[in-house]
């Protein structure tokens, strides 16, 4: 077993050998009201199949083998019980998606869905995220239906009819996708999903100040187009509000148990701990206290101003910083950006949701040799996966007294080195992208103070300092995640109706 090394203190004791969950799936707080988590999210699928019933048989230009109808009937809801069964099995198991009740909709020789076909949509009661059409009998069904119901037109194969499907439902404002392979409609799912996500992010925001903050004025501060324009709500609250809280959480002995409980799983988990421990244990009362206050108000991400935060000297009277809540949080798939950045919080959102991994969040600095450095003490510990083995880290302290948890990381100490960098700009409307190549890290080794933990990045072609010129329309903190999802990065910008640049 790996020697981990701590600080002494007066929850040493807690500090025990054994098998212990990783502190990323310490979110439940033993039955205490807290938010839904977006990993729970799923895509709703509608599969609809079309095909025409002829009154008669006859041949002609459009039809060269004449079918008594009651035969084509039976052939059309053959098919149709066939290709449902197939959609379920290959659809059945995947956890972000709901397969909707398939739909057969038919039509006669006038090429007209009529009003009792269409009812048949919903039936169920239930909204389609996306439509799974396969078009058969003509191409002015599917079509049809996408505008009925104003949900995504999605079809397999590009061949004569989904590309004109496509096209004429594009140019009457219809959505519609027609994919080539298996691999290509799991991944408009996964961008469609993610979309979703997107829309329904609604942001805890304790502030008396307001914005734009301090020190990121490039965040998104216009909330009423933000709503207007992507669905995304932030709910401001007073400081006095998060005090009571607090207050609360200090007071209540059960809720210091759990704190306690989730301190012994991190300093059990930590490579080597440069803090007391009792302040890890108070790092975990104020998120549980965040916690609540996302539950309360049906939030699903969090950001705090950390100047404000600090002027008010809460911080210091509590003795913690939201560096670990924000590392916490990413692993549990929850978005949550320093400084009250809601463009970084926002970059944030579609890029985990696309990666299905956590992230780290960072002020932009060119270092020699043209690297690009991220260095902000907030990384995600699950950077290789949600449902993956976390990084391994050390805990850290903020200031100089010796407190304010933070995750330390070493980002060079893994195998992956390709990387996907994200900013959104402070309109919502544009998208900046890197493909980049970790080139080093900075912040693993010693007791370093404040924003310590670096990432190191190469564009894989160009320079950084063109990318960082670019960040003047953009603003100041980045997003990464290991891997390129910078073109499924770009979809998702388009299909939000942004202009994305992408660099690398």
């Amino acid at each position: 077993m790996q020697r981990r090394t701590f600080l002494g203190g007066s929850l040493s004791t807690l500090v025990a050998a054994g098998a212990l969950p990783e502190p990323s799936r310490l979110l439940d707080s033993a039955g205490v009201a807290g938010p839904v988590s977006p990993g729970g999210t799923k895509l709703a699928v509608r599969p609809v199949m079309t095909n025409i019933i002829h009154s008669g048989a006859w041949e002609g230009s459009c039809r060269w083998q004449a079918v008594p109808p009651d035969k084509e009937k039976a052939v059309a809801e053959s098919a149709f019980a066939s290709w449902s069964r197939a959609v379920d099995r290959r659809f059945a198991d995947d956890p972000h998606i709901e397969l909707l009740a398939p739909v057969h909709i038919t039509f006669a020789e006038d090429f007209r869905v009529t009003e009792a076909e269409l009812a048949k949509l919903g039936r169920d009661g239930k909204q389609a995220d996306a439509l799974l059409i396969s078009p058969r009998g003509d191409s002015q069904a599917a079509f049809t239906i996408g505008q009925h119901l104003g949900s995504p037109i999605v079809m397999e194969g590009l061949n004569c009819r989904t590309v004109d499907i496509c096209a004429y439902s594009r140019s009457k404002g219809v959505e519609a996708y027609a994919t080539g392979s298996e691999a290509e409609l799991r991944q408009l799912f996964t961008l469609l999903r993610a979309r979703k996500v997107f829309r329904q992010t609604r942001i805890l925001f304790p502030t008396d100040r307001g914005l734009p903050p301090v020190a990121s004025l490039a965040s998104v501060n216009d909330l009423a187009a933000l709503q207007r324009q992507h669905g995304i709500s932030v709910v401001q609250i007073t400081y006095q509000e998060l005090a009571d809280e607090m207050r609360r959480t200090l007071s209540d002995a059960t809720a210091k148990e759990r704190a306690e409980t989730k301190a012994r799983q991190l300093l059990a988990g930590a490579e080597h701990v440069y803090l007391k421990p009792e302040y890890v244990v108070r790092a975990m009362q104020f998120y549980e206290t965040v916690w609540r206050l996302m539950g309360r108000h049906r939030c699903n991400a969090f950001t705090i101003e950390c100047f404000e935060f600090c002027s008010s000297r809460l911080p210091e009277k509590w003795t913690v910083t939201p560096c670990l809540i924000h590392t916490l949080l990413k692993d549990q798939g929850f978005a949550s950006s320093c400084e009250a950045d809601l463009g970084a919080l926002l970059s944030m959102r579609l890029l985990m949701s696309v990666a299905q991994k956590s992230s780290h969040l960072g002020n932009m600095f060119l270092r020699a040799g043209d690297v690009l450095a991220i260095n902000h003490s907030a990384p995600g510990l699950k950077m290789n996966g949600f449902d993956q083995p976390g990084l391994p880290y050390k805990l850290g302290r903020f200031v100089s007294a010796g407190w304010g948890a933070k995750a330390v990381v070493d980002f060079m100490n893994n195998g992956d080195k390709d990387v996907t960098v994200v900013r959104i700009n402070p309109q919502a409307t544009g998208m900046l992208l890197l493909r980049g190549r970790l080139v080093g890290s900075a912040g693993w080794e010693g007791d370093n103070l404040g924003c310590s933990v670096e990432a190191r990045i190469k564009p894989k072609e160009g320079r950084a300092v063109d990318f960082a010129r670019k960040q003047a329309d953009y603003g100041n903190h980045l997003i990464w995640v290991y891997g390129d999802y910078a073109d499924q990065m770009k979809q998702l910008g388009q299909m939000l109706g942004m202009t994305v640049e992408v660099l690398g």
